[in-house]
């Protein structure tokens, strides 16, 4: 596994997942046009 710090700036695999409105928008729709954090938060019971 890659340093987290090694991995800023490359590109990620392609997914969707809904926003706060509801939408689901594809990460490539933003490529280009933003700068985008993604974080991921796991349940673990």
């Amino acid at each position: 596994m890659k340093d987290k710090f090694q991995i800023v700036g490359e590109k990620i695999q392609e997914f969707s997942l809904p926003n706060s409105r509801g939408e689901t928008i594809n990460i490539r729709a933003l490529e280009g046009k933003k700068k985008v954090v993604v974080v991921l938060f796991r349940n673990i019971n």
